[in-house]
């Protein structure tokens, strides 16, 4: 089964299968989209209509730029 790329904040399962443990609540997901700009994830996350996904592959490279600096 493929990955998809955009996956919305509300979908845990999909998010874990993804290979992206934390953060592990829908609360904590929001929390995170509010200060995206505060950690640099600005780029990991796209907003369709009203809906908030996470661009996984984005969000997987800026945690490990994040990690490794």
């Amino acid at each position: 089964m493929m990955t998809p790329t955009l996956v919305p904040i509300t979908d845990l399962a999909t998010l874990r299968a993804a290979g992206i443990a934390y953060p592990s609540t829908e609360h904590a997901w929001r929390w995170l989209y509010r200060c995206r700009a505060d950690r640099g994830l600005e780029r990991a996350f796209r907003r369709v209509g009203r809906r908030v996904l996470v661009d996984v592959p984005e969000y997987l490279a800026a945690i490990r730029e994040r990690s490794a600096g």
